[in-house]
């Protein structure tokens, strides 16, 4: 049964490094990268996920007519 999470993938892969394993057997058996191997060696616990700045949220700041008119919207 494949590791349904990211934490069990990587106790897997730890698991099999130490039985002896190449990187590049490891990257077959559970069809990753070689960075996610490495890391996965190295550290129990995989980097949190960082978080984005979505484009939509980067929108030009809300502004009332009655009091400041904004200078791209025509009128």
């Amino acid at each position: 049964m494949p590791p349904t999470s990211k934490v069990e993938l990587y106790a897997a892969i730890r698991r099999d490094a130490r039985a002896g394993l190449s990187g590049r057997a490891l990257e077959r058996k559970y069809g990753v990268e070689r960075r996610t191997v490495v890391k996965a060696v190295a550290s129990a616990w995989p980097e949190p996920q960082t978080g984005r700045i979505r484009t939509w949220a980067r929108r030009r700041p809300s502004c009332r007519f009655d009091l400041h008119p904004c200078p791209w919207v025509l009128r």
